[in-house]
């Protein structure tokens, strides 16, 4: 059951939604998609085991793709190719995210190599 806050905020968020335009469409379900997954990895992990949180009260923040890409100018191609040796989840088949603290981490740690 959702809480009276959680409802207030998705009844705001509808009424924001009708108000887009439609270029930011396509930006705008990115990052529905993103929290999308951000809620299903809680769904899915229990909170000690959850990738990169560090506690209860700050847990990480988790990157999609282009977020990464731009950030460490690499492509998304290459992110796709190199994931199985980069801290990172995939919650669905289409979804991959990154925990921000992790992967940057371990670009740190490759640039240091």
């Amino acid at each position: 059951m959702l809480s009276e806050r959680l409802k207030a905020i998705i009844s705001d968020l509808e009424r924001e939604v009708a108000q887009v335009e439609r270029a930011t469409c396509l930006a705008l379900v990115g990052e529905l998609e993103r929290l999308k997954a951000v809620t299903w990895a809680k769904v899915i992990w229990p909170p000690a085991s959850q990738p990169g949180q560090q506690s209860a009260s700050a847990p990480d923040r988790y990157l999609t793709v282009p977020e990464v890409g731009h950030r460490f100018n690499v492509t998304p191609k290459w992110l796709y190719r190199h994931k199985n040796q980069m801290p990172h989840s995939q919650p669905s088949r289409k979804v991959l995210l990154f925990p921000e603290q992790a992967i940057t981490r371990w670009f740190a740690s490759r640039k240091s190599t």
